[in-house]
């Protein structure tokens, strides 16, 4: 009996330790199956994740570049103002657009002092007067220009009376982006060139990729932009990995209805 008992003992003894070794073995092939499947699955998540953003910012770069052609297209004429509507943001703009990130050459110092933060649209339409029984023309000023750099900020002039005949917009676009933009004409104002930067607008200051992937204005897009060029410069970094968060948009197109004189 107690033979039987020895060898039931040792049985269940060995039956254990066999269960234990195979349990180590499965728990093992198990991670290195898992491991290498759960690191490519964050990864194309991340991927995905910064390919729907980069389509985001292109869609609504897109959309702004119609919404201004179709505002200057759709006026009786146009002109850039003599100068700019808000000289710290034109500031701000240049510094951003003449940063090596946004492109060698995008904005040519010869094109600096002539650039504006805004156009200027005029409608010209009739309008039949009962009293005078004639045609009245009446000419309605629009001013056009990005938001500011700061929400709180004013987007009139207080040297231009904003009534009826004198309105300012903003160029539409989704408020979920930081958006500014610059306008320059050439010598014969046949040629309108629009230089454009968006951004993801948010205060989560999140990073990836090592960049940042959201901004709360363009002094924000501005720092970021020197912060990446500064680390890129001082690593002595052959660093070509391009502005995922931040896009940069250059693009010119003929105009006919440009104001003369």
């Amino acid at each position: 009996m107690s033979l039987f008992r020895k060898f039931v003992h040792q049985k269940i003894f060995n039956e254990r330790g066999v269960t234990l070794v195979e349990l180590l073995v499965a728990v093992g092939i198990f991670l290195a199956i898992i491991l290498p499947l759960s690191s490519i699955y964050i990864s194309g998540i991340s991927l995905y994740d910064r390919t729907r953003i980069e389509t985001d910012l292109q869609n609504e770069t897109d959309f702004i570049l119609s919404n201004i052609l179709n505002t200057v297209q759709d006026a009786s004429y146009f002109e850039l103002p003599n100068d700019s509507f808000d000289p710290t943001r034109h500031n701000t703009l240049i510094a951003i657009f003449k940063n090596s990130l946004a492109g060698k050459s995008l904005l040519p110092p010869e094109d600096e002092g002539k650039s504006r933060d805004g156009l200027i649209t005029y409608d010209l339409k009739l309008a039949y007067d009962t009293e005078t029984k004639k045609q009245q023309s009446m000419l309605k000023r629009t001013f056009y220009q990005f938001p500011q750099l700061s929400s709180g900020d004013s987007q009139s002039n207080p040297n231009i009376t904003n009534d009826s005949n004198n309105v300012w917009k903003t160029f539409k676009h989704d408020e979920g982006y930081v958006v500014g933009g610059l306008f320059t004409v050439t010598e014969h104002n046949d040629k309108l060139t629009i230089y454009l930067v968006v951004a993801p607008k948010g205060k989560s200051g999140t990073i990836r990729n090592g960049q940042k992937a959201e901004f709360t204005d363009l002094n924000d897009v501005l720092h970021e932009l020197n912060r990446l060029q500064t680390e890129r410069k001082s690593l002595a970094s052959s660093d070509n990995e391009p502005l995922h968060f931040i896009r940069f948009v250059k693009t010119e197109f003929a105009v006919n209805n440009m104001k003369n004189g």
